[in-house]
C-alpha cells in the first residue's frame, strides 16, 4: 500500500482457473498459472511488472447445432486441448490515500502472451467458412483499465475490490458474414491479504467466456 514503509517488493503468485467458452458457453477449460512479478510505489503512483505462464487444457464439447462444414472438417476433434502461454504484463496506478485505507482511483495494464500446445494448432486448422470467428495467432496483446479499493480491516488483515475492463488489442472478422468483433471481459476481484499472503477470487466475464480464478501471492522480500 502507499502508507507502507516498504517503497517495492518482489512477489511469487499461482492460481487456477476454470472455465466456459465458445457460442452459448458449451466448451469448458481448466488450467494453472504461476507469476513473478515486482511492485514500486513512488508519490502518488504504484507500478508493476512481471512474468507468468500458464498451462491447462481445453474441451471441445460436440453439439448438433453445429455447422455441417465443422462437423464434417477432418480438423474438428472433439476432447481435451492441451494448451500452455509464457508472457509479462505490466500495469500502474494512481493513488488516492485514505484513513486506514487507498483508492486507486484508475489504473491501465498491458500484457502480452505467447501461446503453445494443440489448441493453438486446432483452432489453426479450422476451415475459415467452418466456425464465426477464429483467432489463429500464436499471440494476444490485451490493454485494460481497473479501478480498486481497499482497506485495513484490523489485525494486519486487509481486504479490497478491483474492476477492470480488458480488451484484445487485436480484432477478429468473421469469414461467413464479414463483421469485426473485438473480444473483450470485465473482471472482478475480491482479495484479503495478511502479512506477506494475499488470497484472491476472480471472476471474467466477456465474450463467449466465463471464467473463476482463484489464487494466493506471496510477497518474497523487498
Amino acid at each position: 500500500m502507499h502508507s507502507d514503509s516498504t517503497g517495492s517488493g518482489t512477489y511469487i503468485g499461482v492460481n487456477i482457473f476454470p472455465g466456459f467458452a465458445n457460442q452459448r458457453l458449451r466448451d469448458n477449460y481448466f488450467g494453472g498459472n504461476l507469476s513473478l512479478f515486482r511492485s514500486h510505489n513512488f508519490g502518488n503512483f504504484q507500478g508493476y511488472y512481471g512474468l507468468n505462464g500458464t498451462i491447462g487444457e481445453y474441451r471441445v464439447n460436440y453439439s448438433k447445432e453445429l455447422d455441417g462444414d465443422v462437423q464434417s472438417s477432418p480438423y474438428f476433434n472433439q476432447g481435451d486441448h492441451f494448451f500452455g502461454a509464457v508472457g509479462g504484463s505490466g500495469g500502474i496506478n494512481v493513488v488516492s490515500p485514505f484513513r486506514k485505507g487507498e483508492w486507486r482511483v484508475l489504473g491501465t495494464e498491458l500484457s502480452y502472451q505467447q501461446e503453445f500446445g494443440d489448441y493453438y494448432k486446432f483452432r489453426n486448422k479450422l476451415a475459415d467458412s467452418a466456425v464465426r470467428y477464429v483467432d489463429k495467432r500464436d499471440h494476444h496483446f490485451t490493454w485494460g483499465f481497473n479501478t480498486e479499493i481497499l482497506g485495513d480491516v484490523g489485525r494486519e488483515w486487509l481486504l479490497g475490490y478491483k474492476a477492470a475492463y480488458i480488451v484484445n488489442l487485436h480484432t477478429l472478422r468473421s469469414y461467413q458474414t464479414g463483421n469485426r468483433l473485438h473480444p473483450a471481459y470485465f473482471s472482478q476481484t475480491i482479495h484479503v491479504s495478511h502479512l506477506n499472503t494475499t488470497g484472491y477470487v476472480q471472476m471474467n466475464a466477456g465474450t463467449r467466456v466465463l471464467s473463476l480464478h482463484f489464487g494466493v501471492n506471496y510477497r518474497l522480500g523487498r
